[in-house]
């Protein structure tokens, strides 16, 4: 039995931990100018192909009905209304799971919400989506040929 970290607690907890990763792990090089790692509010994302756009554009909003999946980002960790964690995963993808964040995960912190209203890991607002089937799943890089380059938009929620 070792002491482990929670990640969303953060404090030392002496029960045996199940297999995943408990570490916060971020992307070197910190996060980009414009951005924080924390916001007040929840927020659904979208994702925008073609140029990111302005800074200071307005933030946009959606009933919290109209969007599958909401989110918190507090010190540079993104949680999703279950209480998962957002990771990278060996394989590349952007996806939520735990806590702990899934065995092999590559990043589980290091996020941050932008001025233009994007949402970046580490330095990059770059992610890709993948043609998966007939949908999509995010990267945090390209994973073969039926990926595009995107800006994962951050879509502030409201009651309606």
């Amino acid at each position: 039995m070792t002491n482990r970290i929670d990640p969303v607690r953060r404090e030392a907890s002496p029960e045996p931990a199940p297999q995943g990763v408990y570490d916060i792990i971020a992307p070197e090089g910190g996060i980009p100018a414009g951005c924080t790692n924390t916001v007040p509010y929840s927020f659904g994302i979208t994702t925008h192909d073609g140029a990111p756009p302005a800074r200071g554009a307005p933030l946009g909003e959606i009933c919290e009905h109209q969007i599958g999946m909401t989110m918190k980002l507090n010190s540079g960790i993104l949680l999703d209304g279950q209480g998962r964690i957002g990771s990278i995963v060996a394989n590349r993808q952007f996806q939520f799971d735990g806590p702990p964040a899934q065995h092999g995960a590559i990043y589980t912190g290091g996020w941050s919400v932008c001025d233009d209203n994007t949402l970046a890991l580490g330095p990059s607002k770059q992610f890709y989506k993948c043609l998966s089937g007939d949908f999509y799943n995010l990267y945090d890089q390209a994973i073969g040929g039926q990926c595009v380059p995107t800006t994962i938009m951050v879509v502030k929620l409201r009651g309606c």
